[in-house]
């Protein structure tokens, strides 16, 4: 196996995908809309009439954005009322399934653009951890089950593929990682967000004694590749 690390990683599955197996984030996310609703009511709207601008970052293909995007517009909409404009631009790597995406937006029946001519959705293929938007841009920001990711797999893993399973100097550098990653996200967020702007980040957890609920289907999943690859199915870099 090569030493080098992965430089990057791929978006998620396309073609729906990701929305048709995305019960758990959605789930988890639909824990976080309450904090969303209290950052509309006080985020600060300049009365200049210019568009209201929210990102959403780490989209996805859509399917789980509507819910947060759909409370976020009815709430702005309580302060704004019916004809100011509001963008909200949706934000994933730039091999993200937009297609799908922009599928949601025009036929999904919860799509949060219906009864509203004032909505304007827009996209953008680049990962966050690199700037997205203009400085001093954003009203309201949300994040929901993307910041987990990583923007580089470090290194690798022995006789696994999931950090939490790694020891020593192998998890060292995963969480030398996370933390310049965590700090890179929140920094660039930072300068996109307006004065007096709001940003709701929502992540899964892991219990006190720092499992993840996800050990044993992680363990089968671990233990399929390394058949696939004693089996000659895939080989010894793509385990």
């Amino acid at each position: 196996m090569s030493n080098t690390p992965a430089s990057h990683q791929g978006a998620m599955e396309a073609k729906g995908a990701y929305n048709r197996h995305a019960k758990l984030p959605a789930d988890g996310a639909a824990m976080a809309l309450p904090l969303l609703e209290k950052a509309v009511e006080s985020v600060e709207i300049e009365p200049d009439g210019q568009s209201i601008v929210i990102a959403d970052y780490g989209s996805a293909q859509g399917k789980n954005s509507m819910a947060p995007m759909q409370l976020a517009i009815r709430g702005l909409r309580r302060r704004i009322g019916p004809n100011r404009a509001i963008s909200v631009f949706h934000i994933d790597q730039p091999s993200n399934d937009f297609t799908t995406l922009f599928g949601v937006l025009d036929a999904d029946p919860d799509r949060y653009v219906v009864d509203e001519p004032n909505v304007f959705p827009a996209a953008i293929g680049r990962s966050f951890y690199h700037s997205v938007l203009p400085p001093g841009f954003v009203h309201l920001g949300w994040s929901s089950y993307a910041a987990m990711w990583l923007r580089k797999i470090p290194t690798f893993i022995p006789d696994h593929f999931f950090p939490a399973h790694s020891t020593g100097t192998v998890r060292a550098e995963f969480d030398r990682q996370g933390a310049r990653d965590w700090e890179a996200f929140l920094s660039l967020r930072a300068k996109e967000l307006r004065p007096g702007g709001r940003l709701v980040v929502v992540l899964p957890g892991l219990a006190d004694e720092g499992s993840s609920g996800f050990t044993h289907v992680i363990d089968e999943a671990n233990g399929a590749l390394g058949e696939m690859g004693a089996d000659g199915a895939i080989t010894l870099e793509e385990r």
